[in-house]
């Protein structure tokens, strides 16, 4: 017993060198790995800091492109308005800019849709009378600078336009009325830009008509061409210009309107960070059109990230630094100094202990972060698939549902539990054929996603439209072992798309086809009818004692008597032909695959018999009678714009018949 002290001087000495350095090895390794961990992760936070900028300005960037594209919306109605019109009144304009119930977040940024119309300069004086006689004594054509001062003696004037309509008209929007627009330069290339390409135009950085000293702003202004026969294609762009009526356009007060975008995004990293935004792809004063906390030029903008977008016709740069709050540019943060002070601590303790301890302890601690580390995420999942936004369903290979979030019964009106066991088709609307579903699935099998919109009917029946994105979940052999879908709802924004295009393309008083689409359908008849070998024909219906129930009755009686002439011609009509308002009060009647002339007479006749009543109050003592033209292809034309013509010229002959007020086009030659 004596000599068990003596037992340790007899271990191996490799055995106690090994025992000796192994405190420092421990020790060595540890300031390496946090040494190492530490530059990864701030490597991550670099990258992770300018994907955040990147990300931030493609969210600004698609936001405001979706803002414009509202505007543009809006500027295709109004040429839509000036198509379908021999004229367009103040009154009239005001009344179908209230028809659009625009709401004011809608608009924030747009200061108002109006209409430029081209002056003859021969025509000054008597344009400005007749825009005075409408309603604004004080009319008046103004030009950014005196003529004197844009011409040399002897020289000719250039473009002479003038604001006419600006709704809104509040009282930035009346300062701009009368100005000539096309005196500006800036503007004038915008202008030019539209009238020649036929395409929206957005303008440079401009001060706009409706600023005043207190809180001035950016401004620029976006443009669509108006021009005389719309329905008639160019041949060139000298005759673009020469058929200009006039621009749609809308003006933008550039602070306000990136303001209203940035607070439609949901991102998070937005507050307290940096947006600058320019026109061009250089950040330089002359064109900075947005600076948000005042960075350009100052010792704060440090290292911003910019993304060039394009923006219409033009390319602006936007300049995103993220918040101190967040990453800074370096990566480096209090979180890494802590990482690397818990790895110097964590490489001492270690040092201390043997071998054993030490390895017995790691293995515990890795053990116990590990746990922790899934159970966070764990945790972490469940929020995030509970308390998303979006709806979330997750079935097995074969379509079965496994589970489903709050949002999913919300879209679909089925809980968890009425959901689950279910097939994924339970929210089937049936607007859809098998060969879509057919297509779906492939690519859900073959490319691992689909995305798209698709109409799915909810538990009450209502049907409504989603955003859907299937994605399939692979395990380690490749296999499908689940399929995991999010829905949104975009049921609203389709309604409003639907709405607008309707808007563009027909009459908002009768609601029938406006002449751009009589135009584009008597093409497609014409194109069907030459390979067929089939006929077309078109009606040519004016009204006759129209006017004096305008001016005996009123507008608001004409407006009723044009609205039931046209649901009584559109009851005698087939589903295949295509009844149009020409405007005032005419319509055209399109028959593809036209009948001959005697049968085409009959149906004249029934025309006339639906236009001459009976009357809903108070047009029931009206006499109104119809004269109706008839052109049929190739008969009566060879194309489109002459087989109006013909149906037009008809249409003349017939009001001349006392007895009838029929007429069929002379033959062509």
């Amino acid at each position: 017993m004596a000599e068990a002290p003596l037992k340790p001087a007899l271990q191996p000495p490799g055995r106690r060198l090994n025992l000796q350095w192994l405190p420092v090895a421990v020790f060595t390794a540890g300031l390496l790995s946090t040494a190492l961990i530490t530059e990864n992760q701030r490597r991550f936070n670099v990258s992770e800091h300018v994907r955040l900028e990147r990300d931030m300005a493609q969210d600004i960037s698609i936001a405001i492109r979706s803002k414009l594209a509202t505007d543009q919306a809006l500027l295709a109605a109004v040429v839509g308005l000036f198509n379908a019109s021999e004229t367009v009144t103040l009154e009239q304009f005001r009344r179908f800019y209230s028809s659009l119930n625009l709401s004011l977040d809608s608009m924030r940024g747009i200061q108002g849709v109006g209409y430029a119309a081209v002056v003859p300069n021969h025509a000054i004086a008597a344009f400005e009378q007749r825009i005075q006689r409408q309603g604004r004594p004080q009319f008046r054509i103004v030009p950014a600078r005196p003529v004197s001062a844009r011409t040399s003696p002897g020289e000719p004037r250039s473009l002479t336009t003038a604001i006419v309509y600006l709704e809104p008209m509040d009282w930035r929007n009346l300062r701009a009325i009368g100005f000539d627009m096309y005196s500006e330069s800036t503007r004038r290339q915008a202008m030019q830009w539209a009238a020649l390409t036929g395409q929206p135009s957005l303008s440079g950085p401009v001060r706009l008509r409706q600023e005043v000293q207190a809180n001035q702003q950016v401004g620029a202004l976006i443009y669509e061409a108006i021009y005389s026969d719309p329905g008639r294609p160019f041949s060139s762009e000298e005759e673009r210009l020469r058929r200009l009526k006039g621009w749609a356009y809308s003006p933008l007060r550039i602070g306000d309107l990136i303001s209203a975008v940035l607070a439609g995004l949901n991102n998070p990293d937005l507050a307290g960070s940096g947006v600058l935004i320019y026109d061009g792809d250089r950040p330089i004063r002359e064109r900075l059109l947005y600076d948000n906390l005042n960075l350009h030029n100052s010792s704060r903008l440090e290292h911003p990230t910019w993304v060039s977008v394009p923006i219409a016709n033009r390319e602006w740069l936007i300049g995103i630094q993220l918040s101190p709050r967040n990453l800074a540019p370096s990566g480096l943060n209090l979180n890494l100094g802590l990482m690397g002070l818990i790895g110097l601590m964590g490489s001492l303790l270690a040092a201390v202990v043997t071998h054993v301890l030490v390895g017995h302890h790691l293995a515990l601690r890795q053990a116990l972060a590990l746990e922790q580390q899934v159970a966070r995420e764990r945790a972490l999942a469940s929020t995030v698939f509970e308390t998303s936004p979006l709806g979330i369903v997750v079935t097995d290979p074969d379509g079965i549902v496994i589970s489903t979030n709050q949002a999913f019964s919300q879209l679909s009106g089925y809980s968890q539990v009425e959901a689950r066991g279910h097939k994924a088709n339970l929210l089937k609307s049936g607007r859809h054929d098998d060969d879509f579903y057919r297509q779906m699935w492939e690519s859900l099998r073959q490319k691992g996603h689909w995305s798209g919109e698709i109409w799915n009917r909810h538990r009450n029946g209502q049907v409504r439209r989603h955003d859907l994105n299937i994605t399939a979940v692979l395990d380690n052999q490749q296999q499908i072992v689940n399929f995991v879908g999010l829905l949104r709802d975009v049921t609203d924004r389709y309604t409003h798309d639907e709405q607008m295009r309707h808007l563009a393309t027909h009459d908002d008083l009768t609601g029938l086809p406006n002449r751009a689409v009589l135009m584009e359908q008597l093409q497609q008849a014409l194109a069907l009818a030459r390979r067929q070998g089939t006929q077309v024909a078109l009606l040519f219906l004016d009204l006759n004692g129209f006017k004096p129930v305008n001016d005996r009755l009123g507008h608001a009686s004409g407006d009723l008597l044009l609205q039931t002439v046209a649901q009584q011609l559109q009851q005698r009509v087939r589903e295949s032909d295509t009844l149009c308002r020409q405007g005032g009060d005419e319509f055209v009647l399109l028959i593809p695959d036209a009948p001959d002339l005697e049968q085409l007479w009959h149906l004249a006749e029934t025309l006339q018999q639906a236009v001459a009543g009976p009357y809903p109050h108070p047009l029931e003592q009206l006499q109104l009678s119809a004269s109706i033209g008839i052109a049929r292809w190739p008969d009566h034309a060879h194309d489109a714009g002459s087989l109006l013509n013909a149906a037009d010229l008809a249409m003349y002959t017939a009001k001349h018949n006392q007895a009838e007020h029929i007429a069929i086009a002379t033959p062509r030659p």
